[in-house]
């Protein structure tokens, strides 16, 4: 089965997923206020930026194993969390610390479903490396779809309770991963781990930091703007951040694991051929959302309030904000993780800490020059920013492949 028919049928659980995710939005607005939003906001990045931390990006290197060899590395990758599980809560518990200014006892129970939802994050996508080389799509698509409805369940469920969006969500993620888990994948054996971690110390170096950056530049906004912002227009960012950016995260993955499933097979055989199918992919996906994010935006200007509730007023204009930064995600950043796999570690490095700057730069700008508007003008900043870094990402990547010469 050739990498795009593997992507389509991966892709088709991912769609169904985040259908069931979408038809719950309409439930949860009249259920949470943006101010709820807003929290799941912070706690969802925390858990993001916790992700590079995992397996210490150790992961990336499944695509390159040989069939025979897979389970065992999948098994030394696991063990890695073991280890980093104890700095996984310090760092999550220094994060809340950061943005609340204090910290108290009860921040325990968040740390550990922060961590908690890191891990799981990690996990499943990594398992699925593993599952998309074997063609067990049907395994991953009822995992995936299972996992929205118990998170949609107890979304529902915890709605009184402060933090139930992302308790929900979390408790989802888990029962995904527990659909996937086989024994072999989870033994103890943090001596083998440890030796792993010794010989790719020069591989973590590079691909850890830049990991790093990556997921900062793209989780840090809502953890300052909530600082520095009006909590219910932060929380009507990330609300728009659920409905499109996270399905759009998704899709983009199911690409993405499925080309990492194959990927030795692929770039052995012709990458002159993988750049004319990413090319094309790349292009139908810009050209289809583009279309789909202004159609969504116009038509909400009229139906958000019955969709959404009252509350939710005005949320169509932060989707036009936003389009910039969408249809970048949706159509550069399906690979955009091969370019660690063809030996572009050090210009991930320099992409992913230019972007961070100017993450930050769009939310201090308008604070600095005290402009009217400000969050507005943040928020375009943000999102024109990252539109131009995704087409930047894509000719490195394009490049890199080029000159790739396999070991």
């Amino acid at each position: 089965m050739s990498f795009l028919k593997k992507a389509v049928k991966f892709g088709s659980g991912v769609v169904l997923a985040q259908l069931i995710t979408a038809a719950s939005i309409p439930l949860l607005s009249r259920l949470y206020s943006p101010e709820d939003f807003s929290l799941f906001g912070v706690y969802f990045s925390i858990s993001s930026i916790l992700v590079a931390f995992v397996t210490l990006r150790l992961e990336t290197l499944l695509p390159k194993e040989q069939d025979e060899g897979i389970v065992y590395k999948l098994n030394i990758i696991i063990n890695i969390v073991y280890l980093t599980l104890i700095p996984l809560c310090l760092i999550a518990g220094f994060s809340l610390y950061i943005v609340n200014s204090q910290l108290y006892f009860k921040d325990l129970f968040w740390i550990f479903f922060i961590v908690l939802a890191a891990i799981t994050f990690s996990l499943f996508n990594t398992i699925n490396i593993l599952n998309v080389r074997r063609n067990e799509m049907s395994l991953v698509n009822k995992a995936r779809i299972s996992r929205s409805f118990i998170s949609i369940f107890f979304q529902v469920i915890l709605s009184a309770v402060k933090g139930g969006l992302f308790l929900g969500e979390v408790l989802g993620r888990f029962w995904g991963l527990m659909y996937l888990a086989k024994k072999d994948y989870f033994k103890i054996n943090l001596k083998i781990a440890l030796n792993f971690i010794r010989e790719k110390i020069n591989y973590i170096k590079y691909a850890l930091t830049a990991n790093f950056f990556n997921i900062l530049g793209l989780n840090i906004y809502p953890i300052l703007t909530l600082k520095y912002y009006d909590p219910v227009m932060v929380g009507k960012f990330f609300f728009v951040q659920k409905i499109l950016s996270a399905p759009v995260t998704m899709i983009s993955q199911s690409v993405s694991i499925a080309l990492l499933g194959d990927f030795k097979k692929i770039i052995e055989e012709d990458k002159f051929l993988l750049i004319n199918k990413m090319n094309k992919i790349s292009f139908i996906f810009f050209s289809i959302s583009l279309v789909l994010f202004f159609l969504c935006a116009f038509s909400l200007e009229y139906i958000e309030s019955f969709i959404f509730g009252s509350q939710w007023i005005g949320v169509y204009k932060y989707i036009y904000m936003l389009i910039p930064f969408l249809v970048g995600q949706v159509a550069f950043t399906p690979f955009s993780q091969i370019l660690l796999l063809v030996g572009g570690e050090k210009k991930q490095l320099i992409w992913d800490l230019t972007r961070l700057i100017l993450v930050f730069l769009s939310v201090f700008t308008p604070l600095i020059f005290n402009m009217q508007n400000s969050f507005v003008v943040s928020l375009c900043i943000y999102s024109i920013a990252n539109f131009f870094m995704y087409l930047i990402h894509y000719f490195l990547l394009i490049g890199a492949i080029k000159g790739f010469k396999d070991e």
